[in-house]
């Protein structure tokens, strides 16, 4: 019998590997909360829900943890945006 895949999105990833899942992205320097990017930038959110899912596509070992820095569409981190108002 064959089980549903998954990936994890997680900006915890200490927490997060406690309760074991497959495979999981960390976005590294995103806020907690803004697990796909801070709001209002559509092409950095589906940027890391396609990375996320080619996590899919390759086989890993158990509880893999793939971490990735993306840029916003502003050319910084989103940890360095200034918060919205």
């Amino acid at each position: 019998m064959t089980g549903l895949s998954t990936v994890l999105i997680t900006l915890s990833p200490e927490a997060s590997l406690q309760a074991g899942p497959p495979r999981l992205l960390w976005p590294k320097n995103f806020e907690l909360g803004h697990a796909l990017g801070a709001p209002n930038q559509p092409d950095l959110q589906r940027q890391v829900l396609r990375d996320a899912l080619q996590l899919l596509r390759t086989p890993m070992e158990p509880a893999t943890l793939v971490e990735r820095t993306y840029v916003s569409s502003r050319g910084r981190r989103p940890k360095d945006l200034p918060p919205q108002r």
